[in-house]
């Protein structure tokens, strides 16, 4: 036996031998040797299967956001915002970056692929995403797996071929959607999602919330495509231009690049491109929206058509009133347009308002007929009237309808719904007096003169030019307050009526006593042989009279007529007492507090003026408080109070600048010189104590 083995293994030693030669002799060694490393290359290598990248425009801080996400240990990022709005540049770019940065990171095990899903704005199935890495990694057992067991499958596969997935345009409505969601709330260790979504927060992950583009950032994009597409129109266009297109379409990019195409096509110069965006008329939103647009119920495409017609927002009130819905229906069709991405909300004066983009709100009015939005303006007026005609001094109430209110007024006369414009003006034009939106009051009062002067009504012309003139009068425009309260003074006259006639006279008088002029107002409004606030009194006008008494006790403060000034407020006072007008009685109270102080009873001037800012907080009256805070810093100078009555006067001055109250402003900033000057010369306040000034300067003050 031992002869036997030793026969056998020099045998096998000489196979061996000659298998050795052999091999070297056809280089199998460095062959196999190529094919261990060929084999430890692929697995290395990161297959990446991505749309091509796309330069961003901003983004900066959105791209930040995510890999910090992913830095940090999360594995599900939901990138989420309007249609349109660059959700997918983001993702994708992302992805990019991680492609480059990752195959470094061999430590924490290198992922195999980057594969790009495209949702087409609907629910991804596990069968679509089984399919798709199935091609992928060239698996077909994916694919293959039944449909009960397709999540262990796909998890199996993660699991050992560490993706990132980048699953774009996505929606998470459909009754579908929670599979998917379930299966992403569970990924493999290695594996991460990075989803571009336009149903908001329904995702157990971060959000990344893309807004719309801002202004300089659109000017970018635009010159960018323009430059692409070769539209030297865009290119070369002024700043102006630039501004029309941000605020028909917003920051929204692919709106923004979609324009620029349709601009650059022969037949059509850009110049007629951007009117016919202007009209609404142009396609480019249609392949934004359409597709989401078939899956809006009947509810929701009206609410849409409401915050479309109202410039693109619209509270729930405005909503049940132009919908006729109850406050749960709109807010349940609110919450399903929200989570598709159509809506998105805002809290503003307390209240939430929902609004869509520049660019939905486009295709919205162009697939709304013109006899709803009728429907809905006509819906909107009436409330509109029937508030604040019982409530014309709800300022506080109003500030959330202002903009609608702006919005209906110019669009009634436009449809030639005359009458209701102008109720709706003659109701709401102390409430923008009060909130201080002078610009809105004089374009406005235009606005009601015309619808006026359109049904030939003389009395509403000069309720209309009254309004102008008192705007005009109260900002310093001595010249446009002249012109247009004697333009209503003379149809007040040739109308023959004595309430217009009255509220004409008070107008002349207004704009004198603002312009400096306080003997000469006097001389217009309480005149031998025309009595303003008797003739106002005779025609029944009572606020007309209580403005008329306003005037005629400023002018006699000014003149430093105290008693006589003290007797007009009081009558001023009891009129507010008897009709009741709670908010004139602010003015009334202010201006015994400023006579009070003039005879040095300081503490019943405070406790007065204590009462008027109560009323003028209460009604939201921001020039009121402007006075009242002006009288304040006035009390504290003369007792000696330096650092308030600075502070104070400074509030004061900065208020009316900001409405362009001009007398109150150079009242405030003398007293705020007299303030700083007796902090460092004790005897300057001594003079002023001794002897309280009725005014610093020339300026009126009040009067309105």
């Amino acid at each position: 036996m031992g002869g036997i083995a030793s026969e056998l293994s020099q045998w096998l030693g000489l196979v061996s031998a000659t298998l050795a030669a052999l091999a070297a002799l056809l280089g199998l060694p460095p062959l196999i040797s190529h094919l261990r490393r060929d084999r430890q290359t692929k697995a290395k290598t990161i297959k990446v299967l991505l749309p091509s990248r796309i330069r961003l425009i901003d983004r900066v801080n959105e791209v930040a956001q995510v890999l910090e996400h992913l830095d940090r240990g999360e594995y599900l990022v939901s990138i989420e915002g309007s249609i349109g709005v660059g959700k997918s540049a983001l993702a994708t770019e992302v992805a990019h970056r991680l492609a480059e940065r990752r195959p470094s990171r061999r430590r924490g095990g290198p992922f195999t692929s980057l594969v790009w899903f495209d949702a087409h704005n609907d629910t991804l199935t596990l069968s679509d995403l089984a399919r798709s890495l199935s091609l992928a990694a060239g698996d077909p057992t994916l694919s293959a797996a039944p449909a009960e067991h397709k999540a262990e499958a796909l998890r199996a596969h993660l699991a050992d071929h560490p993706t990132v997935m980048v699953i774009d345009n996505l929606r998470l409505t459909a009754a579908g959607a929670q599979h998917l969601v379930d299966f992403l709330k569970n990924l493999p260790s290695g594996s991460l999602a990075l989803v571009s979504t336009n149903t908001p927060g329904r995702l157990p992950a971060p959000r990344v919330l893309l807004q719309e583009l801002q202004l300089s950032y659109t000017r970018e994009l635009l010159v960018r495509e323009a430059q692409r597409r070769g539209v030297a129109d865009i290119v070369g266009a002024d700043i102006q231009t630039f501004d029309r297109v941000h605020h028909l379409l917003g920051g929204n990019p692919r709106a923004i690049e979609l324009f620029v195409l349709a601009s650059s096509r022969e037949g059509r110069s850009f110049a007629s491109r951007l009117n016919q965006l202007e009209g609404g008329s142009i396609g480019l939103a249609d392949a934004l929206f359409r597709a989401v647009w078939q899956d809006v119920d009947e509810t929701g495409r009206r609410l849409l058509a409401v915050c479309a017609y109202l410039t693109g927002s619209a509270n729930a009130e405005q909503l049940q009133v132009a919908l006729a819905l109850s406050d749960a229906e709109v807010e349940a069709t609110a919450e399903q347009l929200w989570s598709d991405g159509l809506l998105s909300s805002h809290r503003q004066h307390e209240t939430t308002f929902y609004r869509c983009s520049a660019a939905l709100r486009l295709f919205v009015l162009n697939n709304t007929a013109v006899e709803d939005t009728s429907v809905f303006a006509d819906r909107l007026a009436r409330y509109f009237i029937g508030r604040f005609g019982r409530d014309w001094e709800d300022a506080a109430g109003a500030s959330a309808h202002i903009d609608a209110i702006r919005i209906l007024l110019t669009d009634l006369y436009r449809r030639g719904s005359h009458d209701q414009c102008f109720q709706l003006f003659e109701v709401t034009l102390d409430i923008f007096f009060t909130l201080g939106l002078f610009d809105d009051r004089i374009s406005l009062g235009w606005v009601a003169y015309e619808a006026a002067t359109a049904v030939g009504d003389d009395e509403r012309r000069s309720l209309a030019l009254s309004v102008i003139s008192s705007t005009h009068a109260i900002r310093g425009e001595h010249a446009l307050a002249a012109e247009t309260s004697e333009m209503g003074l003379r149809i007040a006259r040739n109308a023959g009526s004595v309430k217009e006639t009255a509220r004409q006279l008070r107008c002349v008088g207004f704009h004198l006593f603002r312009a400096g002029r306080a003997a000469e107002a006097l001389a217009v409004v309480c005149s031998d042989h025309e009595d303003a606030e008797e003739m106002a009194r005779v025609a029944g006008d009572v606020n007309n009279m209580i403005d008329i008494q306003s005037l005629v006790g400023a002018a006699h403060w000014h003149l430093g007529q105290l008693d006589r000034c003290e007797l007009t407020v009081r009558r001023f006072l009891d009129a507010c007492e008897q009709l009741p007008w709670e908010r004139g009685k602010a003015y009334a109270i202010r201006d015994l507090a400023e006579v009070t102080l003039m005879r040095r009873s300081f503490r019943d001037a405070e406790l007065l003026l204590r009462q008027a800012r109560k009323i003028a907080e209460q009604y939201r009256d921001v020039r009121q408080l402007v006075r009242v805070d002006l009288t304040e810093a006035r009390i504290h100078l003369f007792q000696g109070r330096m650092l308030r009555a600075r502070r104070l006067a400074h509030r004061a001055a900065a208020n009316a600048h900001g409405l362009s109250l001009s007398g109150e402003r150079a009242e405030a900033e003398a007293v705020w010189r007299s303030a700083r000057a007796a902090m460092v010369l004790p005897w300057v306040w001594l003079r002023t104590y001794q002897r309280p000034r009725i005014r610093f300067t020339d300026q009126t003050v009040g009067g309105d």
